[in-house]
């Protein structure tokens, strides 16, 4: 009975891996990589089809799994819709949709006027998404992903998982040696900082525009439950991402509510973090 039990399971194991390789297979033959992606990572379907196919290389913590989330719990905002997804040889694929418009990046002479409307857009967005509830099951957890995991931690270069942590404070010991050398006002700011839904690849070539107004936040694959001032530490970083008005709002003009400059303004003292967020 038992050998029988396993032939049935590796039957329907094999069955199963089989159809999903002649999905994977139909959907690279609908689609076609983009001029300046990555061909394995995202790909664009043919004949006008407004969606578009993506490969996370990792089995958690992936992009199907923000996007899933998100869409339930806030299905009104400018965001991809996950249409399906599926796992096969250690990766992550997903089909979503397309977000109509061109990226700010695409747009290096946008008018200020209407950067002045897409920044408040945006703003509302980065509301919305911090006043999403940390699920029961993840709650007080820090650099935790829709899936449970761990999220790309900055101490290895955003390539491997770090986490999920019990605090922010655990959070931390993993970036500074002295931790704990540090006085109350300085590490008091950081540790009470609410931990929030982070869209931590906020950036020019990740926000679309169309008719003069934000279309669409698209690349959500490391987004996660981390502290506020982390996205300060992303949107105020001078790389191709943060250039001209984008650059000059974001590290010049903006300010968010006093208790979350504190923790930004506390994480950059001196010595504190060995290496940038």
């Amino acid at each position: 009975m038992r050998a029988l039990w396993f032939c049935l399971h590796s039957l329907r194991s094999s069955l199963r891996n089989t159809l999903l390789r002649a999905k994977l297979w139909l959907y690279l033959r609908l689609t076609v990589c983009g001029q300046r992606e990555n061909q394995y990572k995202v790909r664009f379907f043919r004949f006008g089809i407004p969606l578009v196919f993506k490969r996370t290389d990792r089995l958690f913590s992936t992009e199907a799994d923000a996007l899933g989330f998100l869409n339930r719990v806030a299905p009104h905002l400018p965001i991809p819709k996950l249409i399906d997804t599926f796992q096969l040889d250690g990766a992550s694929y997903a089909i979503i949709t397309k977000i109509p418009g061109k990226t700010l990046i695409e747009q290096p002479d946008l008018d200020e006027n209407v950067f002045a409307t897409v920044k408040d857009e945006i703003l509302g967005v980065i509301d919305e998404l911090w006043r999403i509830p940390q699920p029961p099951n993840l709650s007080g957890k820090v650099m935790v992903s829709a899936s449970g995991h761990g999220l790309p931690h900055p101490g290895v270069f955003y390539e491997h998982i770090g986490g999920p942590y019990e605090s922010t404070l655990e959070l931390y010991k993993t970036m500074s040696m002295a931790l704990t050398t540090y006085p109350p006002d300085v590490l008091n700011p950081i540790l009470e900082d609410r931990v929030v839904w982070q869209p931590v690849d906020l950036a020019m070539q990740n926000v679309l525009i169309q008719d003069g107004h934000l279309s669409g936040i698209i690349d959500w694959e490391d987004a996660g439950w981390l502290p506020r001032h982390w996205l300060l530490h992303r949107l105020r970083c001078p790389r191709p991402g943060c250039t001209g008005l984008w650059a000059r709002y974001w590290i010049l003009t903006h300010k968010f509510d006093p208790a979350t400059e504190a923790a930004y303004s506390a994480s950059l003292t001196q010595g504190l973090l060995m290496y940038p967020i």
